[in-house]
Formats: structure tokens, sequence, C-alpha cells
């Protein structure tokens, strides 16, 4: 398999060479997973593997350190997550700084650290897995600020659960498609409680550009390379006029196998939406924006649908047209699951 996630890290732990591009520490692993409470029970493990809590296993051996199973509990879960994620390379993001992104506008660069991204965006399969273990209900995945609001994270029948389901059950038919109808908040909760994170706009954009730390060092405008092909995305001109399967468009996927990060869904990313206007003064609503990147089957502009293109949405909104995947700080998952020392 192409960057082998666990094995990558552990040849660059056996080096001696210090890692140029560490350039902030990582996030703590409690940020990424669901909290100590959640997940400190010796009968929750099978629990766990069976809801794809993947990222919780691998992050809290200690917590299961008397259970029988967890050595086959662990190898299953690293098993998952180098299947259903890939290694992002340390690399820079130029992030245009004024909302019309006109030729010669100020752009900020930020550099990224290695890390892993889900291949695919989050199905609705793997979002019934939260909603069947009421992740609704458990208020240690929610900020506080937002607990007034979680009456309303409702779906068609008035139950807990994307807006677009019905009796808190996604449809059958669309089980393998990006799950929609998801806040910013929803998408967060989820992977908090699955032992991950979303990415930051800047990683996401390095995801999707391969601007990596290499001897060529270039941006590619769609992860497949610079010229739009409307056969390896899912985007108006496409002409399916709805989502697909998220592992559909398999021959557009960035050159470590992520699929779809141009078309199908936008995806939501962990960054705050700050631009300003052509005078330098900022662009501010009435609630708090984040970013939004890649574009959606419904993507008609398709300078929009691109590596680059920054726009926001506001973070309780749920539409037909959003999702989000998941992502993993390397050095954190590696050190807690006992691949380095």
């Amino acid at each position: 398999m192409a960057l082998n996630i666990l094995s990558w890290q552990n040849k660059q732990h056996d080096s001696s060479a210090p890692n140029p591009q560490s350039l902030a520490a990582p996030k703590p692993m409690a940020e990424q997973s669901a909290s100590h409470q959640d997940v400190g029970t010796l009968d929750d493990l099978s629990k766990h593997l069976k809801h794809l809590r993947f990222g919780v296993v691998a992050a809290h051996p200690d917590r299961w350190k008397d259970h029988p199973g967890i050595q086959e509990a662990m190898r299953k879960a690293h098993e998952a997550i180098d299947r259903d994620f890939a290694l992002v390379p340390a690399g820079c993001a130029a992030m245009p700084q004024t909302i019309d992104d006109c030729p010669g506008c100020p752009e900020t660069d930020i550099e990224t650290r290695p890390y892993v991204l889900a291949r695919c965006a989050v199905t609705n399969k793997q979002y019934q897995c939260f909603v069947d273990d009421k992740g609704y209900d458990n208020l240690d995945l929610w900020p506080q600020e937002i607990w007034p609001h979680l009456i309303d994270f409702r779906d068609q029948t008035d139950h807990p659960s994307p807006r677009y389901w019905r009796e808190g059950q996604h449809d059958k038919k669309l089980a393998n498609h990006p799950v929609v109808g998801i806040c910013y908040y929803e998408a967060a909760a989820f992977a908090k409680w699955a032992g991950y994170r979303l990415p930051t706009e800047a990683e996401w954009q390095v995801a999707a550009s391969w601007r990596i730390r290499s001897s060529s060092y270039v941006l590619r405008r769609y992860p497949w390379g610079d010229a739009l092909d409307k056969q390896k995305c899912n985007i108006w001109a496409t002409g399916v006029g709805t989502t697909v399967e998220v592992d559909a468009c398999e021959n557009g996927a960035a050159p470590n196998g992520v699929l779809q990060l141009v078309g199908n869904v936008w995806e939501w990313t962990s960054s705050d939406f700050v631009v300003t206007d052509s005078e330098g003064r900022p662009v501010v609503g009435d609630m708090l924006m984040k970013s939004v990147r890649g574009g959606a089957y419904d993507t008609y502009f398709p300078s929009q649908a691109t590596s680059c293109f920054r726009t926001g949405l506001v973070t309780l909104m749920r539409i037909n047209n959003t999702g989000f995947r998941c992502a993993l700080d390397v050095g954190n998952f590696t050190h807690n699951t006992g691949q380095a020392s």
C-alpha cells in the first residue's frame, strides 16, 4: 500500500536526523479523542470496535491493558487506520487572504507537519454508528456553548441525527454516500467520538494540492494534476446531479490514494474562515464561519472546485452538499500505540 502510515513513522523514528518540518507540537490526543470516562471500562472494548471507533482504541491501549482481548483489538484498530487513512507528508499551503482572490492578492504561507487523512469522506453508514451510540446525548463530545442548539440537530422526523435522515436512520441506498445535513459541530463531535479530529484548512489544502516538501515542491490545481477533468470528480459539469459513493472517481485520487478532495461534497475543516475585502477590512458575519473546501456535486463554477479555492460556511448550517472527513496526528498515534518509543 502506498505511504503506509505505521511503517513510515517507524522509519522516521529510527532516523537519527531531526525532522526540519516539525514546526509545532502536535495537539494532545485528548483533544482528538473521546473523554477518559468514555473509554476507560473493560466492557467498552468490543463496543468501540463494533462502532468503528478505531482511533479511540489505538490511542488508549493502557486503558484496557488487563483485557484478554487487547492485543487483538489493537491489531484490528491499527489495520483499520492503516487501511482507511493515508499519509500526507509535510508541506506548505499558500492561503489567499482576500475574498476575491485575484492575481497578486496577498497570501500567507502555512507550513504543515506530516499527518494522516481519511481516504474517503465519512459515510452515512459510518455516521449511523455515532447516532446509534447516542452521540447526540453525550455532552462530553460537544462544546458547552452548543448545548442549547443540540435540540435543533434533528432529522425529518424529529430524531437526533442528520437533517435529511428519517427516524434516526439513513437511507440504506445511500449507505456508502457521504453523510450530509450535518453542521460543523456534528462533524467535530463525530471525529472526537471516533478518536480523530477534523483537518485544518492548511492541512486539507496540502493534501489536495500535494505541495509537499520534496525536490519538486510544486502545487497542483487538482489532486490529479493541473487540468480539470470532469470524469475525475463529481461536480455540476459531470452531470450526475447528486452525491455518488465515497469510493467513486478513483482516477481522480491524490497521489497517496485520498479520494474526492474535489467534488461530491464540500468538506468541513477545523479552521475559522478569515478573509479581508480588497481594502484589507475583515469580512465578518453575524455568526462564526468555518472553512469548507473542495466543491460539491452542485458546484457550477469549476474555479470553485480546486485545491486552493477558499470559502466558508456558518458553523450551524446543515445543508445537502457539505460533509467531512477525519484526520489524525501521526506522532501521537504511533506514540500512544507503542509503535515508537
